[in-house]
């Protein structure tokens, strides 16, 4: 089964919480590649954006690309683990 995000304008993306769009990326990057590669019998879906190879999903990634380059960077698991130890040390 397709994973299934929901399309969102620009105005929309820039509104959103940077883990939310983070979240969104996820998302997106789960969506199959093509209907054929698809496990699904159903048609593709009109409102909702579903496989990789469409014009909807590369604009949807490139506008959410776009957003998340002006946003502060969030520390991944790694790096939050370097910083909290670096601070131990400082002590």
């Amino acid at each position: 089964m397709s994973n299934l995000v929901e399309r969102k304008t620009l105005s929309e993306l820039e509104a959103m919480h940077t883990g939310t769009l983070m979240n969104r990326r996820k998302a997106l990057l789960k969506c199959d590649e093509t209907p054929e590669l698809s496990r699904q019998n159903k048609p593709p879906s009109t409102d909702k954006i579903e496989f990789k190879n469409t014009a909807e999903w590369q604009q949807a990634y490139q506008e959410l690309k776009a957003v998340l380059s002006t946003r502060e960077n969030i520390p991944n698991k790694q790096q939050r683990k370097a910083i909290r130890q670096a601070k131990a040390k400082r002590k």
